[in-house]
């Protein structure tokens, strides 16, 4: 028999047979984070760096990071070490969790060393060259697989003829996928100030085969020099994994019907210091200016020792600029205190043992910051209000 005729048999069983679950009723309780490439399969390889290694940070500390803002989600990775599994094994695992989203982590590359820039895909047909391009990249790890023409029905990642498959592709979670997508894109180009490429749609193997809403972000471009310093170090990883979050706790609150305010976005993110640069970030509002760190540095460090126990706070501003907590600014707001976390300040107002004798402060606060939020601290570390709420059986 053809093989034309083969594949595109094999690509309409796999439509027929891929299942199709509804979004959880009781909200996003499960998803599935996928560190792409890995083991012999080093993925795009920079001039000091391998994509497997910053993907696989970048994952791990989402998941981690999904767990403090949304404690009532199981996380789920594809791998959490320096392994491979296959293309098809982390779909398939996706979907044997039933999980509520797929999130696949990867880094970009091109020959042109200029290209620059981070975007976020959902599963679709390519538009562009460009796109097909990525999408050739990422599946070609099929090739590293033992008998990868039987697996994936004679699918040759870098033939045009192949993605004939994706034409067949259900719109059945395209619609949350995009909401999901534009909330991660949005942040990510916010925090790291990476070049914005929006959100596409390119024939991904590892999204058309999941039964869920499904994103896969390419962070920015390993292959060009400026943004690969940034994409290897730790601190900028971070906050990467923190802005993703942020959207994911977003899409969450929303597609539950919950009015609770997501934490705000970081707009700028630290500048990546040269070896003897050590300028300081810059505040993104101008009328904040900075404290004296010698008078203010008492109030600058998190809870102190005397602080034993559990406390609640409501946090209302956050700038990457340590600013006085008597600024102008803040007229108005009750007991203002703040906090340093993923390189950001962090202001708080109010300081109570009980879960409702802060709600009563972040009334007050929400007048001048409605975007204002209550949060917890155990023993001088932050934990989840939720499990604050549960030690203290509020």
């Amino acid at each position: 028999m053809n093989k034309k005729i083969c594949f595109l048999l094999f690509a309409m069983l796999s439509f027929c047979v891929t299942p199709v679950f509804s979004q959880a009723k009781d909200g996003i309780k499960k998803v599935v984070i996928d560190a792409g490439h890995g083991g012999k399969d080093a993925g795009a390889v920079g001039t000091k760096s391998k994509e497997k290694d910053i993907n696989l940070a970048v994952a791990l500390e989402l998941g981690k990071r999904i767990k403090e803002k949304c404690p009532d989600v199981e996380v789920y990775y594809t791998r959490t070490s320096d392994v491979y599994p296959t293309l098809q094994s982390r779909s398939k695992m996706a979907n044997d969790k039933h999980a509520d989203l797929f999130i696949s982590i990867h880094c970009n590359a091109s020959t042109n060393k200029t290209a620059h820039g981070t975007e976020t895909f959902v599963m679709g047909l390519h538009k562009t060259e460009s796109n097909l391009a990525v999408a050739r990249r990422e599946n070609a790890s099929m090739l590293l697989e033992d008998d990868y023409k039987n697996t994936y029905g004679n699918f040759d990642p870098n033939s045009p003829e192949s993605y004939v498959i994706f034409s067949l592709y259900s719109n059945a979670y395209l619609d949350r996928s995009v909401k999901l997508a534009a909330k991660v894109q949005n942040n990510l180009v916010r925090t790291s100030q990476f070049f914005d490429r929006k959100v596409q749609q390119a024939g991904f193997w590892v999204l058309h085969s999941v039964a869920m809403p499904s994103i896969l972000i390419e962070l920015g471009f390993i292959s060009n020099d400026e943004e690969e310093a940034k994409l290897v170090n730790a601190d900028f990883q971070k906050q990467l994994a923190e802005t993703i979050a942020i959207a994911f706790a977003a899409y969450k609150n929303e597609a539950e019907g919950k009015a609770q305010p997501a934490e705000k976005v970081p707009e700028l993110a630290p500048k990546t210091p040269a070896p003897n640069d050590k300028t300081p970030a810059v505040a993104k509002d101008d009328n904040l200016k900075p404290a004296d760190s010698k008078a203010e540095a008492v109030q600058s460090d998190a809870p102190a020792d005397r602080d034993a126990g559990i406390h609640f706070k409501v946090q209302f501003y956050a700038t990457a600029e340590n600013v006085s907590v008597s600024n102008a600014k803040f007229s108005g707001v009750p007991h203002v205190g703040k906090y340093q976390e993923n390189n950001l300040w962090k202001f708080t107002s109010g300081d109570e043992t009980s879960y409702q004798e802060i709600q009563k402060v972040l009334k007050v606060v929400k007048e001048k910051f409605p975007d204002a939020f209550v949060i917890a601290f155990k023993d001088g570390k932050k934990i989840p209000v939720s499990e604050a709420r549960q030690q203290t059986r509020e």
